[in-house]
């Protein structure tokens, strides 16, 4: 009996032993460097050159400080090497810092343009694989190369260097400037047979004082705008100084896993209006009726996208229809747009204007490039009854030749805190007076 008792006790106490397997590999918090950004180059001495961003410990619980590291210094340390892969630099890197370098919480992955253009499939597989990598980090493209973008981010407006990309690259939901970009949704869509995948495009800043502003390599004139309106930039390029080095302004293209152009601010509204992932934004409208003026609205998608897609010959025919709704925020010249027939008419115009640049974007995603950011693959494949089908029609290779339908419904709805705009009244008094 005693027996029996004993060979039961030892039984529990190693079963119990198996449950607590799981503390063996633990690691301390403070024994870990943690990585807020990994940005990846092409070497010179070898393949890959990988820098890692981590953050300092102190710099999420400092209070004083602009940049949340004490005596001015910035809330992270760089560390670059250069490795065959990216984990025989995780590896490199371990050697030398005093802590094990740990990725479970980095925010983003920055690719030099050169690296993009060359093919990321490699590096997404590895991304893939690794258990530490979350499939929220956000994908960049940098105009220069990823080190320099990563040395360029100081943080001044937050004490913890995370939650800088976390709110600098959630701006596409208010601004429009940017895309929505994931790792996830950027790895699912570079294998896919239906959609193109994009990320954030990024840069360094051109300017060191307003003094120094150039328009050269903005976009504006494209579009027929006299000045840049909104985001008629690339990253790099913006007339801005001060805060950080950096900037993210439009979107990389890609065909697959290899970027094959670049598309500016603007473009990533009427890209995030396709998708149904904009959110709202504040549009600068050129006035028709007094030149040199400008009509500022609040625009908001009111409601999903709808898109119907046609294959004629098995040339795509693809509709769009986009509904919106507006608040008035500003009106320069003073004409009275928040009433009866001239409402009318600034709806009209606005939907023509937003039709035609879209129609517009969708021809560059199509002729120009040959990738389907927007995804319109994914309404064709009702066509096939077999996923062989699917395969040997090749969407891809037929988005070239599609053709656009693109209609713009747009409601103003409110016309913000003032019912009608009156214009100022100076010691001359007003026209109306004089007559």
């Amino acid at each position: 009996m005693k027996l029996k008792r004993a060979v039961s006790v030892i039984i529990i106490l190693v079963s119990l032993c198996s449950l607590m397997t799981g503390c063996f590999d633990k690691k301390e918090v403070d024994e870990l460097g943690y990585v807020i950004a990994l940005g990846l180059d092409k070497g010179k001495t070898n393949y890959l050159k990988l820098t890692f961003q981590i953050a300092k410990p102190h710099a999420g619980g400092e209070s004083g400080g602009g940049g949340g590291g004490g005596g001015g210094e910035p809330p992270y340390s760089n560390i670059t090497v250069e490795a065959p892969s990216i984990y025989a630099g995780i590896n490199m890197a371990n050697t030398f810092t005093s802590k094990q370098i740990n990725l479970s919480h980095n925010k983003v992955v920055v690719f030099s343009e050169e690296l993009a253009r060359e093919g990321l499939e490699a590096y997404l597989h590895a991304l893939l694989r690794g258990r530490e990598f979350r499939p929220s980090m956000y994908m960049v493209v940098s105009r220069n190369s990823a080190e320099e973008y990563l040395k360029g981010v100081k943080p001044e407006l937050v004490l913890n260097p995370s939650k800088y990309y976390e709110l600098a690259f959630q701006s596409y939901s208010y601004t429009g400037l940017i895309p929505n970009s994931q790792f996830h949704d950027f790895y699912k869509y570079s294998e896919s047979l239906y959609k193109d995948p994009v990320a954030i495009l990024g840069g360094i800043g051109s300017f060191k004082s307003s003094d120094d502003f150039s328009v050269e390599k903005s976009t504006f004139r494209e579009r027929g705008h006299k000045v840049p309106i909104g985001g008629d930039f690339f990253a790099g390029t913006v007339t801005k100084t001060g805060g950080v080095d950096t900037e993210n302004m439009g979107l990389a293209v890609f065909n697959g896993d290899k970027m094959v152009g670049e598309m500016d601010g603007t473009d990533s509204k009427y890209l995030l209006l396709a998708t149904g992932e904009y959110g709202h934004a504040y549009w600068t409208i050129p006035d028709q009726k007094e030149e040199g003026k400008f009509v500022l609205l609040d625009i908001k998608q009111s409601r999903r996208p709808q898109h119907k897609v046609k294959l004629v010959d098995e040339k795509p025919y693809i509709d769009v229809k986009i509904i919106l709704e507006a608040d008035i925020l500003s009106i320069q010249s003073t004409v009275d747009y928040e009433q009866g027939e001239l409402t009318n008419l600034l709806e009209k115009y606005v939907e023509e204007l937003i039709g035609k640049e879209m129609h517009r974007f969708l021809e560059k995603t199509s002729k120009d490039f040959n990738s389907d950011i927007c995804g319109f693959g994914s309404y064709a494949k009702k066509y096939f009854l077999t996923w062989k089908e699917w395969e040997k029609y090749n969407w891809k290779s037929k988005y070239k030749d599609a053709t656009f339908n693109v209609d713009i419904n747009l409601k103003i709805r409110r016309p913000g805190l003032i019912l009608k705009t009156l214009p100022s009244v100076g010691s001359e008094g007003t026209e109306e007076n004089d007559k």
